[in-house]
């Protein structure tokens, strides 16, 4: 089983983007954001910057500038960082951004996989839960 956070939020550009962790670094800008709250999100960011790997591949293109065209799943076993994203939906919704917790037993072709994630091209026709 395979967990995504995702958001479909609007950035200070009038522009969606889709990230938990660019919404969270929207809110640490924002001046209108609680101070325990951005202290809350700077120990998150900081967690995950030392806990979490960035995927080498996003793409089947071998080419250094591919685009981007896979999704990060965390493993049902990775159990804290799960956690700690819950901690940071938590944070999130308080300022009307809202994130959904996506469930998958197969989030597609895997082209990056960790203890932690999987970075994967979705198939056309997926089956996912929303949570």
């Amino acid at each position: 089983m395979f967990l995504r956070f995702t958001t479909q939020f609007k950035n200070e550009d009038g522009e969606f983007e889709k990230g938990v962790f660019q919404a969270a670094a929207f809110l640490r800008r924002n001046s209108e954001t609680y101070n325990y709250d951005l202290q809350l999100l700077e120990e998150l960011k900081h967690w995950f910057n030392l806990n979490l790997d960035r995927p080498t591949r996003f793409s089947k293109s071998k080419r250094k500038n591919a685009e981007s065209k896979s999704l990060s799943w965390y493993k049902s076993t990775a159990r804290e960082h799960i956690q700690k994203m819950y901690d940071m939906k938590a944070i999130l919704e308080k300022y009307d951004i809202i994130i959904e917790v996506v469930m998958s037993d197969n989030p597609g072709t895997i082209l990056y996989e960790d203890d932690i994630q999987v970075s994967a091209l979705p198939f056309r026709t997926e089956r996912r839960k929303v949570l």
